[in-house]
């Protein structure tokens, strides 16, 4: 039995929970996969999975085998890249996840940029909203907004990730711009829809973040959609800096101040884009020109200066 090939299908098997999943991910049959969990299982004498007709998933023993090979797993495959990155140009699969809106703006055309320099790394990018381990190798680099930096990850600030509420000067014409956030009640509010529901607008009152009321006009997970809308003068919305700088800055859209406090979206008043990777993979000459040579100069080189 090739245990190394096995020890891979048991890893990414435990994380999908999904034959056809992860043979997809190593382009190979089901049944290869199969058939190598079934002989490592039989090697150890011990099940690792429980298969139905409709679901697969890990028991105890399993789990336990999972906790004490992941590590020894990674530390190999870094071992076998870090030795054959060596001796020739930056190559290789790199995977990226970074927030959609953000992705689609400033990361697309850095890495455009990127592949025409070194045709050698190939890219798996992954726009979403989810978040995602850093700790297992599924992912190289990830873009995400937080106010609280993750444990055990190296993080470069790309920029600001505060939110301006905004509206466009054909809007602010014929309805009025907003004074207080009580003003908003029945205002036309265009929403975004994260993972984990509606991102609510809060207000900062006597030392308290409040959720405003609101019947939203629109809700969607894309940024583009509402950012469309507002521009068009259709109501307005509570975006982040990087979002709408360019329309603040061309005079499409402008900043809402409301007079009884700050608002939010998560009761951080501060908050950043971060580029975060795994420290021991900086190693890797793929991850070093991506991260740094392009990534980050690249991005905060789109980013209009000069704007909220």
């Amino acid at each position: 039995m090739d245990r190394l090939r096995a020890l891979r299908y048991f890893v990414k098997l435990a994380n999908t929970l999904n034959f056809s999943e992860t043979a997809d991910h190593f382009r190979v049959p089901s049944s290869s996969v199969s058939r190598r969990i079934k002989d490592l299982e039989n090697e150890l004498g011990a099940a690792l999975f429980e298969r139905t007709t409709r679901s697969v998933r890990m028991t105890d023993l399993g789990k336990l085998y999972l906790n004490e090979v992941t590590g020894a797993l990674q530390s190999l495959e870094m071992a076998d890249e870090l030795v054959g990155a060596q001796s020739r140009s930056p190559s290789g699969m790199l995977r990226i996840t970074a927030m959609p809106g953000y992705g689609e703006r400033f990361v697309l055309p850095a890495l455009d940029r990127l592949r025409n320099l070194y045709e050698d790394i190939d890219f798996d990018v992954n726009f979403t909203d989810q978040v995602i381990n850093l700790s297992s190798n599924d992912v190289d680099i990830a873009i995400r907004a937080t106010a609280t930096l993750p444990d055990q990850v190296v993080a470069r600030h790309l920029g600001d990730h505060e939110f301006v509420l905004v509206a466009s000067p054909d809007y602010i014409a014929r309805n009025g711009a907003p004074k207080t956030s009580s003003d908003l009640n029945d205002r036309s509010a265009f929403m975004y829809r994260a993972p984990h529901g509606i991102l609510n607008w809060l207000v900062l009152r006597n030392g308290a973040w409040k959720a405003i009321e609101l019947t939203p006009k629109y809700i969607s997970n894309n940024g583009q959609s509402l950012l469309d809308s507002v521009t068009a003068g259709r109501g307005i919305a509570f975006l982040p800096n990087w979002g709408v700088a360019r329309d603040l800055k061309a005079g499409r859209l402008q900043v809402l101040d409301l007079e009884d406090g700050p608002l939010s979206v998560s009761g951080n008043a501060k908050s950043g884009v971060y580029l975060l990777y795994h420290p021991s993979k900086f190693r890797l000459q793929k991850i070093r020109v991506t991260g740094f040579h392009l990534l980050i100069k690249g991005i905060k080189r789109s980013i209009p200066l000069g704007v909220p």
